[in-house]
């Protein structure tokens, strides 16, 4: 027989005589349910802490502000909504400056601005920089870039009075001639340019366009009985030179 044998053989021997307790199944049972109480009073203690903690911050937020205090528990980052009174400066103690911005007495004000009332000088016409106080009503458009270069010349000849009016800058130059007289029977009696001219029209009213040898371009129609336009642009004016006629009107 070998060993284990003999180690089996001993202890059924040794415990042949043993018998199990009548409670041994009950006393199991209770053992397991004050464990299991146990655990439950842990988890439920555990649990109660961490609602505990978590009310802390709502609490502290609602807490009533102790007497005394000046202002209700705010953020640090926020404006109390709740000030005290302020409490008139001692005398002899100069008073902070008031909150709306008002001036102290004896403290100089800042003078109003007003509107210029013109200062001696023609209010500048829409669209027409740089020829201030020098338009005639007739002219309602120049191209910006350009001043007059004095006022209109007006000559008289032949029962006709021309009105030249000059204006020059960075974007060429413009002239505007307003002919006034009997015996204009169409644009072909005010054009100076040679060559064919271009027709076109005016406010409705037939016009004749030409190129003149210094690079100008010049427009000329009869705006109405015995009152005839030429208008004559360079440089880049020239561009604009229907939008510079539309705006006469004589």
């Amino acid at each position: 027989m070998d060993l284990e044998s003999e180690l089996r053989k001993a202890m059924a021997e040794q415990v042949a005589g043993a018998t199990a307790s009548q409670s041994l199944v009950a006393d199991v049972k209770r053992r397991h349910r004050r464990r299991k109480a146990r655990v439950h009073a842990a988890a439920g203690v555990a649990a109660a802490s961490v609602a505990a903690l978590a009310l802390v911050p709502t609490y502290q937020s609602f807490r009533a502000t102790p007497a005394g205090d000046s202002e209700t528990t705010r953020p640090s980052n926020t404006v109390s909504a709740l000030q005290l009174p302020e409490r008139p400066p001692a005398s002899g103690v100069p008073g902070s400056p008031s909150p709306k911005g008002t001036s102290e007495a004896g403290a100089s004000q800042k003078p109003q601005e007003h509107g210029s009332s013109g200062g001696g000088h023609a209010p500048s016409k829409p669209g027409v920089p740089g020829a201030v106080g020098k338009l005639p009503q007739w002219i309602t458009y120049l191209p910006a870039g350009l001043a007059s270069t004095g006022p209109c010349d007006v000559a008289r000849s032949a029962g006709r009075e021309t009105t030249t009016c000059t204006w020059r800058g960075s974007g060429g130059w413009v002239e505007i001639a307003l002919v006034k007289g009997d015996g204009l029977t169409g644009p072909q009696d005010l054009m100076r340019a040679p060559g064919v001219p271009g027709h076109t029209s005016v406010h409705g009213m037939p016009a004749l366009t030409g190129d003149r040898p210094d690079s100008a371009r010049q427009i000329s129609w009869v705006a109405r009985s015995g009152v005839g336009v030429t208008v004559t642009a360079a440089g880049t004016a020239k561009d604009r030179l229907m939008r510079i006629a539309e705006g006469v009107r004589p």
